[in-house]
């Protein structure tokens, strides 16, 4: 009787949290509808219902381990065990296969560029190999020069401001090693990718046993927007924070997973959002310690400290726009009038990202290369995620919700790819069909194929960013 009781107000308020979950999200689609319907023709407002859909399935989907979390039920249902010889040689092997798949990357884009680009048959090798992974049009020149002069505010330099520092303070200290920003970032970025592959990894193992969690040390440094792992970027040390934030949240030490909140916070704005599965977690073990009599108080306050730390990455990034421009929110001026970005509705993107890509229809380069890359991005990543919520832990989706709404949710949206594969829940999930070799030779072909067709569009300086 009493399990029965437990199930019964477990679901009482799964129905309640679907229910809130529903009636919000029809709530903002009628207001947009409301707002825009004299401005958007009928069909504009598809892409915008079906997007806010799916991400309120998502969230219905996940409920209820939300609600098994937040009564104290813990995040991983049925931990894998694993023995600690088989795990040291599975990251002896990760990290040697993951150095091997990212200079074999590096190379192949080299040699793309080097057939595709008709300046290069000129070039010297290190020249050529420069060329390559420094596209214009993205922002890896901007976090050298932040590595070479810091942030200044004067000149067309006081724009960098809208780059974290984490990635070019670590660059800058190379640079004592190797003079040449280009060599620190690409000796970092291979640090950062060994480390993010063998962390991944374990922060996986937990909840999706041995074979899924190898599989997803790969998918990560093999999803499209993962090439930018080979150019001075940030993708890298966002993507080895984040694991090692997830591993430490697994193992219930709350204060590492704040700290590394922390550093993912200083390495990019969407680092601060790790908050939300700490948060959750930390109040679900709280809960389990009241009900245990377990010396809740002590843990609350460890809970408190790592909430309060999880946020310093963030607000070291405000003091420093505050110490170079008496303004802790520059970065948004500058963000909109050079880069003409500011929040708006995820569901918004999805709008003018079709429209875009409708309008493409007669150029191809940008269709192909840009706008239906980002169509596929934010549609696909919705949908892979509705299905995993059920078998992922909680603060996977808890994480990726708001993940997924403010890297999406822009005005001027060319990078979503790439925003989406640094977001390690879609590796879990992509992960997910991997426990067989049937299901793992599928995900990765597929995954090399778009891996290999990105980097073409990258190389041929077309729309990736």
């Amino acid at each position: 009787m009493e399990i029965a009781a437990k199930t019964e107000k477990r679901n009482i308020a799964v129905i309640i949290l679907r229910a809130a979950a529903a009636l919000a999200a029809a709530g903002a689609f009628a207001i947009y509808y409301l707002k825009h319907r004299g401005g958007y023709a009928w069909h504009q407002f598809i892409a915008p219902f079906v997007s806010l859909a799916l991400f309120a399935a998502l969230f219905i989907c996940a409920a209820p381990s939300f609600v098994r979390v937040l009564k104290g039920g813990g995040d991983i249902p049925a931990p894998y065990e694993s023995k600690k010889a088989e795990t040291k040689r599975d990251l002896l092997r990760i990290g040697i296969a993951a150095l091997i798949i990212h200079f074999a990357a590096i190379f192949i884009g080299v040699l793309i560029f080097r057939v595709v680009d008709g300046f290069a048959k000129n070039l010297d090798f290190a020249t050529l190999f420069h060329h390559a992974w420094m596209k214009a049009n993205t922002d890896a020149q901007h976090y050298l020069d932040i590595a070479e002069h810091w942030y200044v505010n004067e000149g067309n330099e006081a724009l960098f401001i809208v780059f974290f520092p984490m990635f070019p303070m670590l660059v800058r200290g190379l640079n004592v090693i190797f003079h040449n920003g280009f060599a620190s970032a690409l000796v970092l970025n291979a640090i950062a990718t060994v480390g993010a592959a063998c962390m991944t990894y374990l922060a996986l193992l937990p909840a999706l046993g041995r074979k899924r969690a190898k599989a997803g040390a790969f998918v990560y440094m093999l999803l499209p927007g993962a090439i930018f792992m080979n150019s001075p970027m940030t993708e890298p040390l966002f993507m080895l924070f984040t694991a090692c934030f997830f591993y430490f949240l697994n193992n219930k030490r709350f204060l590492l997973a704040g700290a590394f909140t922390a550093l993912a916070g200083f390495t990019r704005s969407l680092g601060v959002l790790l908050a939300a599965p700490l948060a959750l977690v930390g109040m679900g073990e709280l809960v389990r310690r009241i009900r245990a009599k377990e010396n809740a108080g002590a843990f609350a306050a460890r809970l408190i400290a790592a909430l309060v730390i999880s946020t310093f990455g963030t607000l070291a990034y405000l003091w420093i726009n505050y110490a170079v421009f008496g303004d802790p929110l520059k970065f948004f001026e500058f963000q909109w009038s050079n880069w003409h970005q500011k929040a708006c509705p995820f569901f918004d993107t999805a709008r003018y990202t079709v429209k875009y890509g409708i309008d493409a229809l007669k150029d191809p380069e940008k269709l192909f290369s840009l706008w239906l890359p980002q169509v596929l991005a934010i549609f696909g990543a919705l949908m892979i995620m509705i299905p995993a919520a059920r078998r992922l832990p909680a603060s996977h989706t808890v994480y990726f919700l708001p993940y997924f709404a403010v890297a999406v949710g822009c005005t001027w949206l060319l990078s979503s790819v790439r925003y989406l594969s640094a977001a390690l829940p879609i590796a879990a999930a992509v992960a997910l069909p991997c426990e067989k070799k049937g299901g793992r030779s599928a995900v990765f072909a597929a995954l090399i194929v778009c891996y290999l067709v990105y980097m073409y569009m990258y190389m041929m300086r077309w729309g990736v960013y």
